[in-house]
């Protein structure tokens, strides 16, 4: 039965112990991200049967202003009930249509992490269709699933080919102009959907001041790959996240893909990583793109996990 449930949002900090009775590898930094706005308590649900969680589901946001992802959605995997599935979907209908007005779009679920064998693991494989499964049930579908490669310290990486000069990004424009030009022909996903929203050169400006400025590490460390003759052939953004180091872009421009460059551009990045301290840089990139996921292994990245993007049309 799913109408013994009490459905509703946390009432504050004093709750987040409730919350966090589900494990969840968000937990340890809730109650903080609850404190700086991250989060917000009506933000936080929970499925209560006897006054214990069953089920909850959790929003975050950079500046807290509005949900910016679904990052938590946890039903309780320690029991067989035949209204698990029940119960989660019970729970984000609810919690949908009270934080989202009728006729506006769900920001994303993003589930991770995914070990990089779930299908081939029976438990994680069951915790994670079980939770594909309730977004599914709400009218979500899967959006892509995306490939997380982790460099830690030590490994050997391939030398510098020599073939391209390095320097910093000149400007604002110039960076909207090379993402402008590593965005055309794109294999990600959600530049893809990004761009088809609105245009190439519109979504490039977004990115550039909504995404990659976002990262508090300076925008100095960002490196312009430039060829013989003077012209950039693409740019990778080595940046410090709240979670440590990564490469947050990386790109080639069309007219110079085919030629390696995208080797040369991960090699600079991680070196300057490295020689900022970095003992582990971490970077996705999509399933279905090939190329970016062999030169992640080739430059001496372990696929260590995935995950996996949902959105509601």
């Amino acid at each position: 039965m799913t109408s013994d449930l009490i459905l509703r949002p946390i009432t504050g900090p004093e709750e987040i112990d409730l919350f966090n009775a589900l494990p969840g590898p968000y937990n340890d930094g809730l109650a903080e991200d609850l404190r700086n706005g991250h989060c917000r308590a009506d933000w936080m649900w929970m499925a209560l049967r006897d006054g214990r969680p069953v089920a909850r589901a959790g929003w975050w946001s950079r500046g807290g202003a509005r949900p910016e992802v679904l990052e938590t959605l946890d039903l309780d995997d320690t029991c067989d009930d035949p209204l698990r599935l029940d119960i989660g979907e019970q729970l984000l209908r609810t919690a949908l249509a009270e934080l989202f007005p009728a006729g506006t779009r769900p920001p994303e679920y993003v589930l991770q992490p995914v070990p990089a064998d779930w299908r081939d693991d029976s438990e994680a494989g069951r915790r994670i269709r079980d939770r594909i499964e309730v977004v599914r049930r709400t009218g979500g579908k899967v959006f892509v699933e995306r490939l997380r490669y982790r460099w830690t310290s030590g490994t050997v990486s391939p030398a510098p080919r020599g073939r391209l000069a390095f320097r910093p990004v000149r400007d604002d424009e110039e960076a909207i102009v090379l993402l402008a030009g590593i965005l055309s022909g794109t294999l990600d996903a959600h530049s893809q959907a990004d761009v088809d929203r609105s245009s190439i050169e519109d979504y490039a400006r977004v990115q550039y001041h909504d995404e990659l400025l976002s990262y508090p590490s300076p925008r100095e460390w960002w490196r312009v790959g430039v060829g013989g003759d003077g012209e950039p052939v693409g740019m990778v953004v080595p940046a410090q996240s709240p979670n440590g180091f990564v490469i947050a872009y990386l790109g080639v421009t069309e007219d110079h893909r085919g030629q390696g460059f995208v080797d040369d551009l991960l090699g600079e990045g991680t070196r300057l990583l490295a020689a900022q301290g970095a003992e582990r840089v971490t970077a996705d990139t999509d399933l279905g793109n090939w190329p970016m996921a062999q030169a992640f292994e080739r430059a001496g990245y372990d696929n260590f996990a995935r995950r996996i993007d949902m959105c509601w049309d």
